[in-house]
């Protein structure tokens, strides 16, 4: 006599029932491979699923586990065994019904699992987005490239992130689930789907400065990408929250966002606060910021040598001296590189009519006073000086500044530490405002 499996008792289920192997796998939420080795008896359910598929069949799982369906006598026996009373029936019924729904929890707290897991793939690509971008980028100095690619990996991320939750929803539909706990199941989906894009939309801000980048064949520094990249950040959020602001109220209002009365009082008390903050946050990173303007601008930074005596000024202008500190690009470890660099004697000069002039004539610079006297010739020879700055007087125009480029270098570099003490400014002024909201808002 042929042995009574699992495996042939959901095979004989199955198709007595018209479903196929893909059809079952669907409602399990497992794959049609699974379902074959079951079939097959290479495996079988967790104990987990074995309430699930009884649901299903409309057995039980004591007759799921024997393999065959009991026998009509040990049917009816347990038929009368339980409705011998009507109060025995009624209890019999309240346990059938409780132990379905818990079935069906399950089923639903399996589905939410599942697509958590798969969620991670969406992540995943993203993730991989912004290493073939810095590869691109920092390896073959391909910096547009490193953008295209990677913007790919986050359009298909979002793709899946869409498909899985479609997915889920499907696997739950017309199920049976009480009305609440499959909007709860809804509500977890999308706001899962939500920070899953929210990560994206990072991914995507952090690599969008490799678009600015003029030259096709020229990376973007590291340096440069991190801060860069960042405000990218800052920027491609700030544009996401403010889309799942007004998206968020338009399915709350269209009842594609089921909330109950209480969660939907919360809700809207909580979008109209988050406006709030979100605006007050605004106005501080916007006086924050023209503060920064001013605090770290480099030319304001820039310390000078002052001369108070025209024969120094001029001995020093006039110095065959080369240009220092002249940037011109980075290394592909990011660091900056610098050269020197002389005025070629060979360099034709032109007057302001595109007459040809000497190097004198060209390089002869004047300093005027208030009356517009000339106080002070001299030709600029010196090639390290950026610029030079007065104050006309009366017959005078002492004090003079002299800024060089060596100047300006380091005033860039006292700028940039300023702007690393803004953005942690920046951070405590956003944890300053999440803080008040979570502290002001209803649960």
């Amino acid at each position: 006599m042929e042995a009574k499996t699992i495996g042939k008792f959901i095979t004989a289920l199955r198709k007595a029932n018209g479903m196929t192997q893909k059809d079952l796998a669907e409602k399990l939420n497992v794959s049609d491979k699974t379902i074959s080795r079951w079939e097959r008896d290479e495996g079988a359910p967790d104990l987990s699923m074995i309430p699930v598929i009884a649901e299903i069949f409309d057995v039980t799982c004591d007759e799921l586990l024997r393999g065959e369906r009991k026998s009509p006598a040990e049917r009816e026996a347990a038929r009368e065994a339980a409705t011998d009373t009507e109060e025995n029936a009624a209890t019999a019924k309240e346990e059938f019904s409780a132990k379905s729904e818990k079935q069906l929890k399950r089923l639903l707290k399996v589905t939410l699992s599942q697509f958590k897991n798969r969620t991670y793939i969406a992540l995943g690509l993203s993730i991989l987005g912004i290493i073939v971008a810095l590869i691109c980028n920092l390896a073959f100095l391909k910096a547009m490239l490193g953008g295209l690619l990677g913007m790919i990996f986050y359009a298909a991320g979002i793709i899946c992130q869409f498909i899985f939750k479609n997915r889920a929803g499907l696997s739950v539909e017309d199920s049976g689930i009480e009305e609440e706990s499959l909007a709860a199941f809804k509500r977890n989906t999308i706001r899962l789907t939500e920070k899953s894009i929210g990560f994206t939309v990072a991914c995507f801000g952090f690599t969008f400065p490799l678009f600015l980048v003029n030259d096709s064949y020229l990376g973007l520094a590291i340096e440069s990408l991190l801060e860069m990249g960042l405000i990218g950040i800052g920027i491609a959020l700030i544009i996401y929250i403010v889309i799942l602001f007004f998206f968020n109220a338009s399915l709350v209002e269209k009842g594609n966002y089921p909330l109950e009365e209480k969660q939907a009082d919360a809700f809207r008390h909580n979008h109209k606060l988050l406006g709030r903050c979100a605006l007050v946050l605004a106005l501080l990173i916007f006086l924050t910021y023209n503060l920064q303007q001013v605090v770290a601008d480099p030319y304001r930074l820039q310390k000078g040598t002052v001369y108070n005596d025209y024969e120094s000024f001029v001995t020093y202008m006039e110095q065959d001296i080369p240009r220092t500190y002249q940037f011109i690009g980075n290394d592909f470890t990011g660091n900056n590189m610098y050269v020197t660099e002389r005025i070629p004697d060979s360099t034709i000069y032109y007057d302001e009519f595109g007459n040809e002039t000497s190097a004198d004539e060209a390089l002869r610079r004047t300093l005027l006073d208030k009356n517009g006297n000339v106080v002070c010739e001299f030709i600029q020879r010196n090639g390290d000086v950026n610029t030079y700055d007065y104050t006309p007087g009366d017959g005078t125009a002492l004090p003079i500044t002299v800024y060089t480029y060596e100047d300006l270098f380091f005033a860039k570099s006292r700028a940039r530490d300023i702007k690393a003490f803004f953005l942690l400014v920046y951070l405590l002024e956003l944890a300053a405002v999440v803080l008040f909201y979570r502290k002001k808002s209803m649960k």
